[in-house]
């Protein structure tokens, strides 16, 4: 029997499932607890986030927390794995129409050593998209290690499961399809418009991205990377093998070859 609870936090709507009743209390514990270190350690709307201090070092190191460093980390192999079009960097000031001597700094720049981080002069670090998706995997993982249960946790449009699986698997609804069904261990992002973006013409090709993968970090990366690849998300997501349904603006959907039969995802 599924039993669940809902409240909000960090700025999202955070929903978890369980397998079984007697640990729905518990679960939701330990998520809020995992919630509450990843935001109090990346969120920017928080005065007191671990992250202030990385963004005003401006080119120095800085010794910080494993759990902050865990998060950069994943940041970092988002843009990696998206060649850099999902980046957790953003830069103090715009871009000057004329050209600078040096070159523009990258993600690839970055370094990481154990908790130290040293990022370069000029940007700084955006991650709370990445980091709620990660912070979803990581929820679901502890909770099912701990308890010894089937969970499912929704951070905003993240959903990540764990454990063992309902009969039916966790049925998870899609904005405009329904609810498609997600095996024990998979996880599904759903990425909204970016109508900033489409208003300077600037990709924002697509209403909706829905991508299921094996964890949601990476669920969330090929979504909010698609948001930005216009029709050619499509291709991209073929090639990376995920199940993917994409909504224009005009209403219309496209769907990947893996998307036919999502639990097969």
């Amino acid at each position: 029997m599924l039993v669940d609870t809902r409240w909000s936090a960090w700025n999202e709507e955070i929903e978890v499932q369980v397998t079984e009743a007697a640990a729905l209390g518990p679960a939701a514990g330990l998520v809020g607890a995992v919630l509450s270190e990843a935001e109090s350690a990346c969120s920017l709307h928080r005065g007191d986030a671990e992250i202030h201090a990385v963004n005003l070092a401006q080119g120095l190191p800085v010794r910080v927390s494993v759990r902050l460093a865990g998060l950069l980390r994943s940041a970092l192999w988002v843009a990696r794995m998206t060649d850099g079009v999902v980046s957790p960097l953003a830069f103090d000031e715009p871009p000057s129409s004329v050209p600078s001597i040096h070159p523009e700094p990258t993600f690839a720049d970055v370094q990481i050593d154990d908790a130290t981080v040293l990022a370069p002069w000029g940007v700084s670090f955006d991650i709370g998209d990445t980091a709620k998706a990660d912070t979803a995997d990581r929820a679901a993982a502890l909770v099912a290690h701990e308890l010894e249960c089937g969970v499912l946790v929704r951070v905003g449009g993240n959903v990540a499961t764990a454990g063992h699986c309902p009969a039916g698997g966790w049925q998870v609804p899609v904005p405009g399809d329904g609810a498609v069904e997600l095996p024990a261990g998979t996880a599904l992002a759903t990425a909204g418009a970016d109508r900033t973006r489409a208003s300077e013409g600037v990709g924002g090709g697509w209403e909706q991205v829905s991508v299921m993968a094996g964890d949601a970090l990476w669920a969330y990366a090929a979504a909010a990377s698609s948001q930005r690849r216009n029709l050619g998300a499509v291709a991209w997501l073929d090639q990376q093998e995920l199940a993917a349904r994409l909504v224009d603006y005009d209403g219309r959907v496209y769907t990947t070859c893996g998307w036919s039969h999502p639990h097969a995802a």
